[in-house]
C-alpha cells in the first residue's frame, strides 16, 4: 500500500523529503512534501481557531485561508464561550461511552464526527491514525479494552480532522486500530500506543514492533506518568531493543521545530487534572526527586533516524481527544502545544 503526504497548505515549499519503508522484500515509497514556514511561529501565535458544532456541522475559521473539499462549512459562528463547555469535532465524555474500558471498534458512532471525502486519485493514497491495540498487567490476552483504548476514538478522530484540514495531507477519516502482529502493520508508517505504563507485550509483539520500527516505521507512545510506570515501559523496551538505551531528547531535536517552532519542551496534562490546577497527573504514584517535568524518549536506528517517541509526563492526546469540552482548556492546550506538537511529529515520521 502507498501512500503520499503533502504538506504545501503551510506557505512556501522549502524542503522535499523521501521518506522509505520497508513491507518485505518490496519498499513503500511515502513522498512527503514537507513546507515549513517562511519565519516558524510560535505557539502562542498558533492560528487553530475554536470549533462548534450545530447538529452534526462542523462551523470552524478557515486556517490559512485552506479549504478541504469535502468539509461542508455551514457558515460562520461566533465562538460560545458562555459557560464551560464548548463543542468541538469529538464529542464530550472520557472515548467511548464517556468511560475508560471495554471498549471495543464496531461500537463506534461515525456520525458524532465530521466526515470528509478524499479525492479519488488519493483514496488508496492517504494517512492513516493507526492505534496499537496491546494487553495491561492484569487483563487477560485477545481482548477489547484497558490503556489501549484510553481516549479511544475522539482523540483519533479529532486528530485526524485537524490534521486533513489544517495540512495539506490526505487522511483517512476512520483511521485503524491494529495489534502489533498484524500483517496490515507493515503497510502503515506511524503507529500510536497510550497509557502504556503497564503493558504487556507478547515475544511475537515484540518482535513484531522491533521489525516495524527497524524498517521504516515510527512510534508515538504518549500517557505515562510517574517514576513506576516509565521503569515499567523501560523493561518492555529493553526486550525490543536490547543493544540500546532510549535517549533523551532536548529541546534542540528538530521534532520540536520541523513545522512549529516550540519554545520549549512541551506538557500537557489531562484535563482532568488541570481543572483541579494541576500542570501533571499527580495520581500515579511518587516521582522521582519530586519530577514532574515532561521527558521524551527516543529510540533510533543505525542511521540516526528517530523511530519510537516515547512522550513521558505526558497527555498530549488529551489535547485532541478533549478539545470541544472547554474553551480555556482548547486555548492552552489544544491549539497551543498538542495539535502543533502532532503535526510536527507526523511530519518528522513521514519526511525520515
Amino acid at each position: 500500500m502507498a501512500f503520499s503526504a503533502f504538506f504545501n497548505a503551510f506557505g512556501r515549499s522549502k524542503t522535499i523529503a523521501v521518506a522509505l519503508a520497508l513491507h518485505g522484500s518490496g519498499i513503500l515509497l511515502a513522498l512527503a512534501f514537507a513546507s515549513l514556514w517562511e519565519s516558524p511561529i510560535s505557539p502562542t501565535e498558533n492560528p487553530i481557531a475554536p470549533l462548534q458544532v450545530s447538529g452534526n456541522h462542523v462551523s470552524r475559521n478557515h486556517v490559512l485561508g485552506l479549504q478541504r473539499p469535502g468539509l461542508q462549512d455551514p457558515g460562520p459562528q461566533a465562538p460560545n464561550t458562555q459557560g464551560a463547555n464548548t463543542q468541538g469535532p469529538g464529542r464530550q465524555g472520557r472515548g467511548r461511552e464517556g468511560g475508560r474500558g471495554g471498549f471495543a471498534p464496531n461500537q463506534t458512532n461515525r456520525g458524532d464526527f465530521p466526515m470528509w471525502e478524499i479525492e479519488r486519485p488519493f483514496q488508496k493514497d492517504v494517512f492513516t491514525f493507526v492505534r496499537i491495540q496491546y494487553d495491561s498487567g492484569g487483563r487477560g490476552r485477545g481482548g477489547f479494552g484497558g490503556g489501549w483504548a484510553n481516549d479511544f476514538p475522539d482523540c483519533d478522530l479529532n486528530f485526524s480532522y485537524r490534521l486533513q484540514g489544517l495540512t495539506s495531507f490526505r487522511v483517512d477519516p476512520n483511521g485503524k486500530q491494529l495489534r502489533l502482529n498484524d500483517p496490515q502493520l507493515l503497510d502503515y508508517p506511524f503507529i500510536f500506543m497510550t497509557n502504556i505504563g503497564n503493558m504487556d507485550l507478547s515475544i511475537e509483539e515484540q518482535s513484531s514492533l522491533r521489525k516495524y520500527l527497524l524498517q521504516g516505521g515510527f512510534l508515538m507512545a504518549d500517557d505515562f506518568w510517574a517514576a513506576d510506570s516509565w521503569r515499567h515501559v523501560h523493561q518492555e523496551m529493553k526486550k525490543i531493543f536490547p543493544e540500546q538505551e532510549p535517549q533523551e531528547l532536548s529541546l534542540d531535536h528538530e521534532i520540536f521545530h520541523i513545522v512549529y517552532d516550540l519554545k520549549q519542551l512541551p506538557q500537557v496534562p489531562s484535563i482532568r487534572a488541570w481543572q483541579r490546577g494541576m500542570t501533571y497527573e499527580d495520581w500515579h504514584g511518587p516521582y522521582e526527586n519530586g519530577d514532574t517535568s515532561p521527558h521524551f524518549w527516543g529510540y533510533f536506528d543505525e542511521n540516526r533516524r528517530l523511530i519510537a517517541l516515547l512522550c513521558h509526563n505526558n497527555d498530549i492526546a488529551d489535547g485532541w481527544e478533549r478539545e470541544g469540552e472547554q474553551i480555556e482548556y482548547f486555548e492552552r492546550y489544544s491549539m497551543k502545544v498538542s495539535y502543533p506538537f502532532g503535526i510536527n511529529i507526523i511530519t518528522y515520521a513521514m519526511s525520515h
